[in-house]
């Protein structure tokens, strides 16, 4: 099996970035972002946190896991997600953007104060 070529590794890398940047060019999803920056959550919690259907919640999840932004594992019948770690430094800097940038958004504020109140509880506030 030969190596990836320069262009190959590349145009893959141009791509990683591209769906990265996608993760947030939607507000459902910053508002994602912006809540599990406060620790991992199950997929109700957040259908709590930020009052949107699950369906909603769970595709823009799945969008965000595509892009390497989130992780998630699964304890039973429910879904777990944090954000991931970071893969490189552009990553790195959008994760520190999350954590920082959102700061004195008054909407978003109260959204990550709440979600870390149920981190600190142990999540499933929203879980039947």
């Amino acid at each position: 099996m030969t190596p990836p070529s320069t262009l190959e590794r590349s145009s893959a890398s141009v791509d990683a970035l591209d769906g990265l940047f996608k993760g947030f060019a939607d507000p459902t999803r910053l508002r994602i972002l912006n809540v599990l920056a406060a620790g991992e959550l199950c997929v109700c919690d957040i259908v709590d946190l930020l009052e949107l259907p699950q369906p909603t919640i769970s595709r823009h999840l799945a969008y965000l896991r595509r892009a390497g932004l989130v992780t998630m594992t699964r304890e039973w019948k429910f879904a777990h997600y944090r954000l991931a770690e970071p893969g490189h430094a552009v990553h790195e800097t959008l994760v520190s953007c999350i954590r920082s940038c959102f700061a004195g958004i008054p909407s978003l504020d109260a959204e990550r104060a709440a979600a870390v109140q149920r981190v600190a509880l142990g999540g499933t506030g929203g879980c039947t």
